[in-house]
Protein backbone atom coordinates (compact mmCIF):
# COMPACT_ATOMS: atom_id res chain seq x y z
CA UNK A 1 0.00 0.00 0.00
CA UNK A 2 1.12 3.51 -0.84
CA UNK A 3 2.45 6.02 1.72
CA UNK A 4 1.87 4.11 4.94
CA UNK A 5 3.27 5.92 7.97
CA UNK A 6 3.26 9.32 9.66
CA UNK A 7 3.95 12.39 7.51
CA UNK A 8 4.97 15.79 8.95
CA UNK A 9 4.42 19.06 7.08
CA UNK A 10 3.79 22.77 7.71
CA UNK A 11 0.35 24.39 7.49
CA UNK A 12 -0.32 28.12 7.32
CA UNK A 13 -4.01 29.09 7.44
CA UNK A 14 -5.90 31.76 9.33
CA UNK A 15 -7.07 29.07 11.79
CA UNK A 16 -3.79 27.25 12.37
CA UNK A 17 -0.13 27.80 11.56
CA UNK A 18 2.47 25.22 12.44
CA UNK A 19 3.37 21.58 12.06
CA UNK A 20 0.71 19.05 11.19
CA UNK A 21 0.68 15.34 10.49
CA UNK A 22 -1.22 12.87 8.37
CA UNK A 23 -1.08 9.31 9.66
CA UNK A 24 -1.79 6.81 6.89
CA UNK A 25 -2.65 3.25 7.76
CA UNK A 26 -4.11 0.34 5.90
CA UNK A 27 -6.03 -2.79 6.66
CA UNK A 28 -7.39 -5.43 4.30
CA UNK A 29 -6.48 -3.29 1.28
CA UNK A 30 -8.36 -0.20 2.55
CA UNK A 31 -6.69 3.06 3.62
CA UNK A 32 -7.26 4.91 6.87
CA UNK A 33 -6.04 8.49 7.39
CA UNK A 34 -6.16 10.70 10.47
CA UNK A 35 -4.92 14.27 10.87
CA UNK A 36 -2.99 15.53 13.90
CA UNK A 37 -1.59 18.91 14.90
CA UNK A 38 1.72 19.52 16.68
CA UNK A 39 -0.19 20.77 19.75
CA UNK A 40 -1.73 17.29 20.13
CA UNK A 41 -5.18 18.22 18.87
CA UNK A 42 -6.88 16.23 16.13
CA UNK A 43 -8.81 18.24 13.57
CA UNK A 44 -12.22 16.79 12.83
CA UNK A 45 -11.39 15.65 9.29
CA UNK A 46 -12.75 12.25 8.24
CA UNK A 47 -11.21 10.81 5.08
CA UNK A 48 -13.01 8.42 2.72
CA UNK A 49 -13.10 7.17 -0.87
CA UNK A 50 -9.33 6.73 -0.64
CA UNK A 51 -7.57 5.08 -3.55
CA UNK A 52 -4.04 4.85 -4.88
CA UNK A 53 -3.22 5.56 -8.50
CA UNK A 54 0.46 5.30 -9.33
CA UNK A 55 2.32 7.40 -6.76
CA UNK A 56 -0.77 9.41 -5.71
CA UNK A 57 -3.39 8.82 -3.05
CA UNK A 58 -6.72 10.58 -3.66
CA UNK A 59 -10.03 10.78 -1.87
CA UNK A 60 -12.29 13.18 -0.03
CA UNK A 61 -12.45 14.56 3.48
CA UNK A 62 -15.36 15.84 5.51
CA UNK A 63 -15.48 18.16 8.51
CA UNK A 64 -18.30 18.53 11.04
CA UNK A 65 -18.40 22.32 10.53
CA UNK A 66 -18.90 21.87 6.77
CA UNK A 67 -21.90 19.53 6.73
CA UNK A 68 -22.36 17.85 3.37
CA UNK A 69 -19.16 19.24 1.84
CA UNK A 70 -16.81 16.75 0.21
CA UNK A 71 -13.31 18.20 0.33
CA UNK A 72 -11.00 16.92 -2.43
CA UNK A 73 -7.79 15.38 -1.06
CA UNK A 74 -4.62 14.47 -2.95
CA UNK A 75 -1.17 13.35 -1.77
CA UNK A 76 1.72 12.38 -4.06
CA UNK A 77 4.71 10.44 -2.76
CA UNK A 78 8.37 10.48 -3.83
CA UNK A 79 10.39 8.18 -1.60
CA UNK A 80 10.41 9.65 1.91
CA UNK A 81 8.83 12.97 0.88
CA UNK A 82 5.34 13.90 -0.24
CA UNK A 83 3.21 16.84 -1.35
CA UNK A 84 -0.52 17.31 -1.36
CA UNK A 85 -3.58 19.45 -0.86
CA UNK A 86 -7.06 19.79 0.60
CA UNK A 87 -9.40 22.32 -1.01
CA UNK A 88 -11.46 23.40 2.03
CA UNK A 89 -14.56 25.60 1.51
CA UNK A 90 -14.30 29.05 3.20
CA UNK A 91 -10.62 28.43 4.03
CA UNK A 92 -9.19 27.77 0.59
CA UNK A 93 -6.49 25.46 -0.61
CA UNK A 94 -4.35 23.90 2.10
CA UNK A 95 -1.26 22.81 0.21
CA UNK A 96 1.90 21.24 1.49
CA UNK A 97 5.17 20.18 -0.04
CA UNK A 98 8.28 18.51 1.28
CA UNK A 99 6.26 16.49 3.78
CA UNK A 100 8.70 14.27 5.63
CA UNK A 101 8.04 10.70 6.68
CA UNK A 102 8.63 10.58 10.43
CA UNK A 103 7.19 7.24 11.38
Amino acid sequence: MLGLGKWKFTVNTRFYSGEAYLVIGGRDGAYDIRAELANGKRPDFRFSQLQAQGDTLTGVAQHSLLQGSLIPFRMTFEGDTASGSLDVPFIGMISFSNAEKVG
